[in-house]
């Protein structure tokens, strides 16, 4: 049986809000490692190329068929600039792609994180109104009401104990029943319809948005993944650049 947010972590609203905080600061720790490296993947290449630009080419053009070394050294320039050019392209590729996606990743990943919490505690607003404030308030004027119908009983009977006003008395003695009867009614019916509403809110509500905040984060993982697997591949071309064959006749 599949677990998932809805059905498994209802009452863990705590743990969820840690878990996408940490999950921001390692994509933070993330962005600035790859930001870092793009730094000095640039910066090498700029070494690179600075160290090329520093050697006397016309001075060692007339050595081309001198000598192997010659040639050798030659090369070596040669590669050492195609490495560079290699560095650099490859750094700007990663900034203007992975990096770029993950900013825009942790802009998504901080907005789901507000919408999250900005429902969650609209449902929760809700729930505490429909199954407290609004029952509390009902309680409040159902014993307001039965002291005012107490009350106009028993004036009632002291009407009829003196002959006085009886009819009078009695009016406001039934009108106050009667009200007691209604706001009686409305009681049960929202506290009926506060069971509902709690019913409601754990085997439907709360699992909804529960659920679509794990589509999220799982959406997010794979994004992640494949980021992070472009970077790869990238810093491999690197490697590989870093590891050009010469052939080298001595």
């Amino acid at each position: 049986m599949k677990m998932g947010f809805g059905s498994d972590l209802k009452n863990s609203h705590d743990a969820l809000l840690k878990l996408q905080d940490w999950e921001l600061r390692l994509l933070e720790t993330v962005k600035k490692f790859m930001a870092l490296r793009i730094k000095s993947d640039k910066e090498y290449a700029s070494t690179l190329q600075n160290l090329c630009n520093q050697i006397d080419k016309e001075s060692t053009a007339h050595l081309n068929y001198v000598s192997n070394v010659s040639q050798t050294w030659l090369l070596m320039i040669q590669q050492t600039e195609q490495l560079s050019r290699i560095m650099k392209t490859h750094a700007e590729d990663l900034n203007s792609g992975p990096l770029h996606r993950l900013t825009m990743m942790i802009k998504d990943k901080q907005q789901v994180k507000k919408s999250y919490i900005g429902v969650h505690q609209q449902i929760e607003t809700d729930m505490f109104k429909v199954t407290k404030t609004e029952l509390d308030k009902l309680k409040a004027s159902y014993r307001q009401l039965i002291k005012e119908m107490n009350y106009a009983k028993e004036k009632y009977k002291e009407a009829l104990s003196k002959g006085k006003e009886t009819e009078k008395a009695k009016d406001r003695y039934d009108k106050a029943t009667m009200k007691l009867h209604m706001l009686h009614n409305q009681y049960v019916l929202a506290l009926k319809g506060a069971q509902l509403h709690q019913h409601q809110y754990y085997d439907t509500t709360l699992p909804q948005l529960l659920d679509s905040l794990q589509k999220m984060q799982e959406e997010m993982i794979n994004a992640l993944g494949s980021l992070m697997e472009q970077c790869l591949e990238q810093w491999i071309l690197n490697e590989e650049g870093l590891n050009l064959n010469t052939t080298i006749d001595t």
